[in-house]
């Protein structure tokens, strides 16, 4: 029978599943969780509240037998059993963005501010948080290895969600040569930063070219999965499409012909009309020349033979600046070079703060810059421009209680490693 002393497993799993009835009837009736309402210093007041209110109960605990329940393996398997469950489903869904509605009714999609997912790590909270308090009350030596891990689950768990809203992550778009202070946040809503950013030099190393085959409507063929032809240092010929290639001359950067000489002395976006207009047909007949201005493309001299059919001529990506070029068959079907994949984007920049710090340093995908407790990611640039743009979109993203989580996280490896070493139970 339940809820008759001493409580097990159904009053535990009771308990929380009560929680998550609460918590669906708090979604129903007031929506999802606003962090921001715990901004600092809301959330240290929080945690202040919550580690009080822990201790109170603690020493309480001699005539509250919910609260000895609440150290009890009856009340903490079911818990962490119905939080790790919640945690699949928000793996599982697609999360959107804590300021974005979530895109279903219930709210599954926006977990982070689902009630009743709050309630239940709310709950294996206060487990953790009386368990280690009892720990300490009666520290010896041999719990230890129990102790700094339930002191560490707690820091990740109650450091990681009240310190949720004081996370900042902003879009900065910084045009070469202008020192730019200014970035938008999820809201599309203009703030201005303590560090500014000016973009030097972009750079993007990209992957050898490759050519494929397109029919008449320019559909890749096959459509679903295109064949291509890798043209590296080691290429020295291939098929396609049951056309032999092989490639006569390569120009790593280059222009048209026709193009070149006015690209040097007219405006780009002249050019850009122009590319338009009716040279299509000579660009193959002027062919390619070697070119370093801006919008220089790769281009290659192909010869294409089935039997003793033979077509040779240019083939090149294009630019922002120049027009693609393919070498068209007999058949109809046309030689083409896709536009060639980055292997590796930086961006070359100085940065300012209002601590009087001026760095110059070199920002890459994968690789970001801590500074002032700012982490700043290289996200995107000029796609139209390719290696020739002038824009880099950099995200910036400040947390300051990821000190703590990680903290929580080292305790979590200590306790961890010192229970191997000794071979103690979690529960000694």
């Amino acid at each position: 029978m339940m809820w008759k002393q001493p409580w097990t497993y159904p009053e535990g799993t009771a308990i929380a599943a009560g929680l998550l009835v609460v918590g669906l009837m708090l979604q129903m009736s007031v929506g999802p969780l606003d962090w921001a309402v715990f901004c600092w210093p809301a959330n240290i007041i929080a945690l202040g509240v919550f580690v009080l209110g822990l201790i109170a109960a603690f020493l309480c605990r001699g005539r509250s037998y919910a609260v000895r329940f609440l150290t009890t393996a009856g009340a903490a398997v079911p818990a962490l059993a119905f939080a790790a469950v919640l945690t699949v489903v928000m793996g599982l869904t697609p999360q959107v963005a804590a300021t974005r509605r979530p895109s279903d009714p219930l709210g599954l999609t926006r977990m982070l501010c689902f009630w009743p997912f709050i309630l239940i790590y709310i709950y294996v909270s206060v487990i953790v948080g009386l368990v280690a308090i009892g720990q300490i009350s009666r520290f010896t030596w041999r719990r230890l290895p129990s102790l700094l891990c339930h002191t560490g689950l707690f820091v990740v768990l109650v450091c990681g969600t009240l310190g949720s809203a004081d996370m900042q992550r902003v879009r900065m778009y910084c045009e070469q040569g202008k020192p730019e202070w200014r970035a938008l946040n999820e809201r599309q809503d203009v703030v201005e930063l303590p560090l500014a950013i000016q973009l030097e030099r972009f750079t993007i190393d990209e992957y050898p070219p490759k050519l494929m085959m397109v029919d008449s409507a320019g559909i890749p063929i096959p459509p679903d999965k295109p064949a291509t032809l890798l043209i590296d240092s080691t290429f020295s010929g291939g098929s396609l499409g049951g056309w032999t290639l092989r490639i006569v001359r390569r120009l790593d950067n280059a222009a048209p012909a026709v193009l070149a000489g006015m690209a040097c002395s007219m405006p780009e976006e002249m050019m850009g009309r122009l590319q338009m207009d009716s040279l299509g047909m000579a660009l193959n007949r002027g062919g390619f020349v070697p070119y370093s201005g801006r919008g220089a493309q790769c281009a290659l001299l192909v010869r294409a033979t089935w039997g003793s059919a033979v077509r040779e001529g240019w083939v090149s990506c294009g630019s922002y600046l120049f027009p693609y070029q393919g070498l068209k068959l007999p058949d109809g079907r046309t030689v083409a070079m896709p536009a060639r994949e980055p292997e590796r984007y930086a961006s070359l920049v100085d940065i300012y703060t209002r601590s009087g710090k001026n760095i110059r340093t070199t920002i890459e995908v994968n690789r970001p810059f801590t500074v002032d407790g700012w982490k700043v990611y290289q996200l995107s640039y000029n796609e139209q421009m390719g290696k020739w743009s002038t824009l880099s979109v950099f995200e910036l993203v400040r947390d300051p209680w990821l000190p703590a989580v990680y903290a929580g996280i080292f305790l979590l490896l200590a306790g961890a490693v010192l229970m191997l070493i000794t071979g103690v139970r979690i529960h000694d």
